[in-house]
């Protein structure tokens, strides 16, 4: 062998010894950056117990030394939890024997050393010769304690508002830009009369009622609630009983990548509290024999009236005849259903826009927009004429009548109201002189 061929299977080796130092290296390094990680690498044997055959150093992060495992002080099936080995061993035999399967992944508790319980995420490797019989079962360890107790934490948290969402008293739902329901919580069930998958193949349209629609166009309700963001309003539905709820609550808008996505809707029913208002301020404004207005009725309407006269305007002023006489004559019985009797005929021979009142115990009042003095002296003839054809017993009611006409604002009502008075107190002496003399 020359010296030259020397020379060149010395620079060869030299080469390979070179790459394989590398090589040495760059697996050290490896090695080094799994065992400063939490993630441990096993390879187990083949066979009962499944001794373990490598883990690397930093099995140590759950107490344990590499030797406890090699030298069979801890056996695999001791490292696993108590309670998971049971699941943990069908797992591991059911993927064995399944040959066509080369790798999966499982999750399952292990006991440190010191005791404490940890999670870990087991992805194993399973190599198998042309048969498909197993020849090696390596896995990788992942410590993910922190996942599950963050998952359960979630999960906890999802439940405790998905109980909160469920059970408010208030109906909360949310429906997408199209108005079509996407959750619903018991409220929501409970007041409409729809069961939960009935309500979510719904549209917010289907609950619209005839008598009172919803007071928005539906083909732009992101428009109309983006419009109305932080505003509470009220709005009337219809139940699956064909009732009409009044709801009052607001509307927020929840949006994905920067466009508007669905919107949540918080209500109550207010529908008691409505009508409790609306009979107070019935009863407030109403009289509640004749249910004429009364007379704090009359005197606000009259301020509001003042500065938007519709001319000609006339006021007809009505005092009963005979009312205390009925009294004394036949009790208080008889005197109400004159003055029920009187009302329904001053309420009946008015235009709908007037407003008729009950001033006081005999008093009565008739504001009329739109109406010329001859109108006024028809209205007093209508109403005398309906007295006298009245069928009450055992005495019919009589009303004496004046009535005052303003063309422009020349005259104030309050000054209509005097001369509508003072002309019903000359008509009220006519008539009764009549009656002594007849």
């Amino acid at each position: 062998m020359s010296m030259n061929d020397n020379c060149m299977i010395s620079e060869k080796e030299s080469h390979y010894l070179n790459q394989l130092q590398i090589a040495n290296n760059k697996l050290k390094q490896a090695n080094d950056i799994i065992e400063r990680s939490s993630i441990i690498i096993f390879e187990w044997s083949i066979g009962p117990g499944i001794p373990v055959k490598l883990v690397t150093k930093n099995i140590s992060i759950f107490g344990y030394s590499e030797e406890d495992f090699y030298s069979g002080a801890v056996d695999y099936w001791d490292f696993v939890y108590e309670k998971d080995v049971e699941k943990t061993q069908s797992i591991v035999w059911k993927a064995r024997e399944k040959k066509g399967l080369n790798e999966y992944k499982h999750v399952y508790r292990i006991k440190c050393k010191n005791g404490d319980i940890r999670w870990v995420e087991e992805w194993t490797i399973l190599e198998r010769d042309s048969n498909g019989e197993l020849i090696s079962e390596k896995g990788v360890l992942r410590d993910i304690t922190e996942q599950i107790e963050t998952s359960e934490k979630l999960k906890q948290s999802e439940e405790r508002y998905r109980s909160l969402f469920d059970n408010a008293g208030a109906l909360i739902c949310t429906i997408d830009i199209h108005g079509n329901f996407t959750s619903v919580n018991n409220a929501c069930i409970n007041l409409t009369g729809y069961d939960r998958e009935s309500l979510l193949k719904m549209n917010i349209k289907d609950f619209a009622t005839s008598e009172n629609p919803f007071p928005f166009d539906y083909d732009n309700i992101m428009s109309l609630v983006i419009s109305h963001l932080g505003t509470h309003g009220q709005f009337p539905i219809r139940t699956k009983n064909n009732d009409t709820l009044i709801l009052e609550g607001r509307a927020t808008i929840s949006y994905n990548e920067g466009k508007p996505s669905e919107f949540q809707i918080i209500a109550q029913d207010v529908t008691s509290r409505i009508i409790a208002e609306k009979k107070i301020h019935h009863l407030t404004f109403h009289d509640k024999l004749t249910n004429l207005y009364n007379r704090a009725y009359f005197d606000d309407i009259l301020q509001k009236l003042e500065s938007k006269q519709e001319y000609p305007c006339s006021i007809i002023m009505g005092d009963m005849n005979g009312l205390k006489l009925a009294n004394d004559a036949f009790g208080h019985k008889v005197g109400d259903c004159l003055l029920i009797e009187t009302a329904n005929i001053l309420r009946s021979s008015c235009p709908e826009r007037s407003i008729v009142a009950r001033l006081s115990g005999d008093e009565f009042a008739m504001i009329i927009p739109n109406c010329s003095e001859n109108e006024a002296v028809k209205i007093c003839k209508v109403i005398k004429e309906l007295c006298s054809k009245s069928n009450s017993h055992p005495i019919k009611p009589s009303i004496a009548l004046g009535y005052s006409t303003s063309n422009d604002n020349t005259k104030t009502l309050d000054s209509l109201i005097i001369e509508a008075d003072d002309n019903m107190y000359k008509n009220k002496l006519n008539d009764s002189t009549r009656t002594r003399r007849a």
